[in-house]
């Protein structure tokens, strides 16, 4: 018995561990780590940013299942779910799977791709 509880529990492990990262709206949404008054989905796991540069203050990159197709399109809830925290989305700035948003002179930058997202907080000043 002892020699099949081992191999159950990683076999448990690896199942869960394969559902954490999936795109669930039901899930919800918390506080971007670069940005607290943007959300992003609750069980997206963060990975290493991508570099600021003059024209980005802040980044961080998600993982997370689901999140977007092959053309880098989210999850309409998702766009709710940021107006309603407040951010207006600057359509008229939209460049194929980058989204801008807007919210008290902040400006956020939201790069969808399969399975991987970007956020970026730009830099103070910076004209689109």
């Amino acid at each position: 018995m002892k020699r099949m509880l081992l191999p159950m529990l990683l076999f448990a492990a690896v199942i869960m561990t394969g559902c954490a990262y999936e795109y669930v709206e039901e899930d919800g949404y918390r506080m971007a780590v670069i940005n607290e008054g943007f959300p992003v989905p609750k069980n997206a796991y963060e990975l290493k940013p991508e570099d600021c540069t003059t024209e980005i203050a802040k980044s961080a990159k998600y993982k997370l299942k689901g999140i977007g197709d092959e053309e880098g399109t989210p999850p309409e809830d998702y766009l709710e779910e940021i107006q309603s925290w407040g951010w207006t989305e600057l359509e008229e700035k939209r460049v194929g799977h980058v989204h801008y948003f807007e919210k008290e002179g902040k400006i956020m930058s939201l790069i969808i791709q399969k399975n991987v997202f970007d956020v970026f907080e730009m830099s103070d000043g910076l004209e689109l």
